[in-house]
């Protein structure tokens, strides 16, 4: 499980350096890239990108123990919880209601907190 949690988290801090070009355009010249039309919600998407990919990074590094199925509710949590801010970048107000999104991030959190309370079960029980 160690080397998923780490090649995810490489790939998330590479998706993040893609964003920070993203955001070069949206704060210079121009003021959207594309449908992405609020800034603010890129660079959200972009720091917790980076957020989780380093979480990702600091348990594959030190859990003796990664139970296999909190280690994918981790990443899939830290993807799904990074990109939810995307979704809103391409409204103007910066916010999206939508039942469909409303349910993504129930989803995504819960997978978090289901993950990180199990990988803490572990550690101790390691």
């Amino acid at each position: 499980m160690q080397s998923i949690l780490i090649s995810s988290g490489l790939i998330q801090i590479t998706f993040a350096v893609a964003l920070g070009w993203v955001m070069v355009v949206m704060y210079g010249p121009r003021k959207r890239f594309g449908p992405l039309v609020h800034a603010k919600r890129v660079l959200q998407c972009h720091i917790d990108n980076i957020l989780m990919a380093l979480l990702q990074f600091a348990i594959a590094a030190v859990h003796p123990a990664i139970p296999e199925v909190a280690g994918w509710l981790l990443v899939v949590g830290s993807w799904t919880n990074a990109q939810l801010f995307m979704v809103h970048a391409f409204s103007k107000e910066g916010y999206i209601k939508h039942r469909i999104i409303d349910i993504a991030t129930m989803i995504s959190f819960g997978l978090l907190s289901v993950a990180y309370p199990w990988l803490l079960y572990a550690w101790f029980t390691a």
